[in-house]
């Protein structure tokens, strides 16, 4: 089997292999990293698969420098990164996490849905916001126990964490960890109106190269906007579910309600 061809294969498993257009990119950025799994198998199946993915991860992270906030592998068939680049190219980083991942799995079919997606986390209440979705997604939350999730590392637990976490470069763990109650009705510079909040989505849509259509059949990602949209502005229920694709109030407050019980 020639270079070429094994360089293919391991382009179409890590989910790549589609045309694309340029990413935007911030090398000093801080971002979220989505990755979800393909219909092949899930991303992880087991103990072994998610603390593969955890070493990985940590040896991206001595390569290339970055520093990393926040990580959930909780789920079965996708993972977040919370990344500051310092520097570094987003690309390589990916790449190199899905592939050495890839070879691992050994799928026979794309064990990536598609590539991963990356947001910008341009504010500090923004960043808050999405490392407190992230830690939610604990399957193991209650008690805090969840080795998969960086959660534990902010609460003191995991100690032997295969990935070192930059918790020192965060303010106080609490800004984190806690569920943000206070947070909720203090919102500087909030999104006011639907004209501020339909030019904030097609921004965010354009960095992940979705369209509407798009993002009303990935429902996981659209209840992340849906929860960032409530904590970053003061639309309604109502207006959320108008501009996410015409939702019910109910609907809406399900999705929220979900990731902001109290812990």
């Amino acid at each position: 089997m020639t270079n070429i061809v094994i360089s293919f294969i391991l382009t179409i498993k890590a989910g790549d292999h589609m045309a694309r257009q340029a990413r935007i990119k911030n090398i000093f950025g801080i971002y979220h990293i989505f990755q979800r799994g393909g219909k092949a198998r899930p991303l992880f199946t087991s103990r072994k698969d998610r603390e593969k993915w955890l070493t990985i991860v940590s040896k991206a992270k001595e390569k290339y420098q970055f520093k990393l906030y926040a990580y959930c592998a909780s789920e079965p068939n996708e993972y977040h990164l919370v990344l500051n680049l310092q520097g570094g190219d987003i690309s390589k980083i990916m790449k190199s996490i899905n592939i050495a991942y890839a070879m691992h799995v050994k799928c026979p079919e794309q064990l990536f849905k598609d590539r991963y997606r990356s947001e910008l986390i341009e504010t500090k209440e923004a960043l808050l916001g999405l490392m407190a979705s992230v830690h939610r997604r604990s399957n193991l939350l209650e008690n805090e126990s969840d080795p998969y999730n960086s959660f534990c590392c902010y609460r003191g637990m995991n100690r032997d964490t295969l990935v070192p976490v930059d918790i020192s470069d965060i303010k106080t763990r609490e800004d984190i960890t806690r569920t943000g109650e206070n947070g909720k009705k203090q919102c500087d510079n909030c999104i006011q109106t639907m004209g501020e909040a339909e030019e904030k989505l097609t921004h965010l849509l354009s960095i992940s190269m979705l369209t509407k259509e798009d993002l009303n059949k990935d429902k996981p990602y659209r209840n992340h906007l849906i929860r960032r949209f409530r904590k970053e502005s003061t639309l309604s229920l109502k207006e959320l579910g108008i501009l996410f694709g015409g939702l019910s109030e109910s609907a809406v407050s399900k999705i929220i309600s979900r990731y902001d019980s109290p812990e």
